[in-house]
């Protein structure tokens, strides 16, 4: 490997320790976060397995309740996970560019504003070996089984099944895998 090549690789170990040790992220051996991703523990906890990547502009916020991401997953630039009812995510998931998972929603009763709705926090389960196309929406609630590959701009809600492909809004079953 070149020098320089070395260099970047040992800074970008340093940056995933200190920037996790300084925001009480849990993190495994060879995980990267790189520099312009935010990950925020308030009143709960990320926890990152063996060389998961965490790109930049990817945001990570645990907003009261935990996200738990299994090793050599990768999450890319510009997606946005939030942990309020609890998120778990497999192992070898991708999770493409601008994914939006929220595993929280708001009440829709006619006699409060929005603002004053209850929230329901029931949590996301995804398995290991999934793919998150670019621009997948993952709603409170949503269980999406291993093996399973959701289309780009796919709106993910109920139980995806194992090893199914799935597109549109909401997501339909395709096709499964081969």
């Amino acid at each position: 490997m070149p020098l320089a090549a070395r260099i970047s690789d040992l800074f970008s170990k340093i940056y995933t320790h200190c920037y996790a040790a300084r925001h009480g992220i849990k993190i495994g051996h060879g995980c990267r976060i790189r520099r312009g991703a935010t990950l925020r523990v308030r009143g709960g906890s990320i926890t990152l397995g063996d060389r998961v990547h965490i790109h930049p502009g990817a945001m990570l916020l645990s907003y009261g309740g935990h996200i738990k991401v299994g090793e050599r997953t990768s999450i890319n630039p510009y997606s946005v996970l939030y942990g309020q009812g609890g998120l778990t995510i497999g192992r070898c998931v991708r999770i493409a560019a601008h994914c939006v998972i929220v595993p929280a929603n708001h009440g829709m009763a006619r006699d409060k504003t929005i603002h004053e709705q209850p929230e329901t926090k029931k949590g996301i389960t995804i398995g290991d070996d999934v793919w998150l196309g670019t621009g997948v929406r993952v709603l409170d609630g949503t269980v999406i089984e291993t093996g399973a590959v959701i289309a780009a701009g796919a709106v993910a809600r109920g139980n995806l099944k194992g090893y199914g492909i799935y597109g549109g809004v909401p997501a339909k079953l395709i096709r499964e895998r081969d």
